[in-house]
């Protein structure tokens, strides 16, 4: 197996590749067992949200763990974007209807 491109992924696109791999090695395995436990949406919605996420202004590897993880607050977003940097309400609140717009298609558990 060989790199072929370097970029952060969320944990429901890790679950498609490793699940398109033939027979996993030891550490695959237990890397595929994780992401059946925290898999929240389907891969492709991940990557929508991940993509909207971004052209709403937020960094990538910030936008994946917020799709990783699905907030469900303000407050709770908050954690994810630290305190060095500042963003109005009215930012808050797109991205949170943002996330909310994918929340409905999060995967029970």
């Amino acid at each position: 197996m060989s790199i072929i491109e370097r970029r952060e992924i969320t944990i429901p696109e890790a679950k498609k590749i490793l699940e398109s791999i033939g027979e996993l090695d030891p550490l695959q395995r237990r890397v595929l067992d994780y992401t059946l436990k925290f898999s929240k949406l389907p891969a492709e919605e991940a990557g929508k949200l991940v993509e909207e996420l971004v052209e709403s202004g937020l960094e990538r590897s910030i936008a994946v763990q917020i799709a990783n993880c699905l907030p469900g607050s303000i407050e709770e977003l908050r954690t994810f974007l630290g305190r060095q940097r500042i963003i109005s309400k009215e930012t808050m609140e797109n991205l949170m209807r943002i996330i909310e717009k994918y929340r409905s298609k999060a995967t029970s558990q």
